[in-house]
């Protein structure tokens, strides 16, 4: 009997993106789910616990950063994973300190795979 697909959450304002990595997840045998802001993110992670959230660095509202911050308020360990099309090395360095991934845009299925692989322990 198959087991149930790990599940991931994606965060992202842009519809297109969400739609492409919840494609691009489901390809790589996950289960995605998504939300539209930070807030809808926090929202639904609070109501159904995922392996890991992938979410994007500059979002209106609610940047990358705040949202992995609000994250870790409701769960500790939380595996992250943030998307940026341009990071300056502050922002990498910071990610690394905080033990988040993160991938550049565009995202390649491969790099994706790998990551969310990684976060999830698969």
């Amino acid at each position: 009997m198959p087991s149930d697909p790990v599940r991931v959450l994606v965060i992202d304002d842009e519809a297109v993106l969400r739609g492409l990595l919840q494609d691009m997840l489901a390809a790589c045998g996950y289960k995605a789910d998504v939300a539209e802001s930070g807030a809808a993110g926090l929202a639904r992670y609070q109501a159904e616990r995922y392996r890991a959230v992938i979410t994007d660095l500059l979002m209106p509202e609610m940047n990358g950063f705040e949202v992995v911050t609000a994250l870790r308020t409701i769960d500790p360990a939380v595996r992250v994973i943030m998307l940026t099309g341009s990071a300056p090395a502050q922002t990498a360095g910071r990610a690394r300190e905080s033990g988040i991934t993160l991938l550049h845009k565009p995202i390649a299925l491969g790099d994706l795979k790998a990551a969310v692989d990684a976060a999830c322990g698969v």
